[in-house]
């Protein structure tokens, strides 16, 4: 008994490691997401409306990290305001990564109560 209720605590302790790398995964994949669109809405805010070859190279590089299939809704584009709305897609797809019943309207804090619990 002592060793089947030892091996259910070792099983329920590696169910709460992989979320716990699987949410601190998406946070930083957010994260990264979220600092280059603060970086295009300061741009975009300012009046800049093109992106330069040097800053396109560094947002390609900086999403390298990211999974194919949110890599695949960024548009590499010279605008500003077309390279803003791809990384609205790609943090679409990030949250539907993490919660596949998420969709667009949701409101995050339900999503996340969802997922705590």
């Amino acid at each position: 008994m002592i060793d089947r209720t030892s091996a259910t605590i070792e099983d329920m302790e590696a169910g709460i490691a992989r979320a716990n790398t699987r949410r601190y995964a998406f946070y930083t994949m957010l994260h990264t997401t979220d600092r280059i669109l603060w970086r295009l809405e300061e741009m975009n805010r300012d009046g800049l409306r093109k992106l330069n070859a040097g800053q396109r190279r560094y947002i390609r590089r900086v999403f390298e990290c990211l999974p194919s299939d949110v890599i695949r809704a960024f548009r590499d584009s010279d605008q500003v305001q077309v390279v803003l709305d791809s990384i609205f897609d790609m943090q679409e797809r990030l949250f539907k990564w993490r919660d596949p019943k998420w969709s667009v309207g949701a409101d995050p804090e339900e999503l996340e109560r969802r997922l705590a619990g």
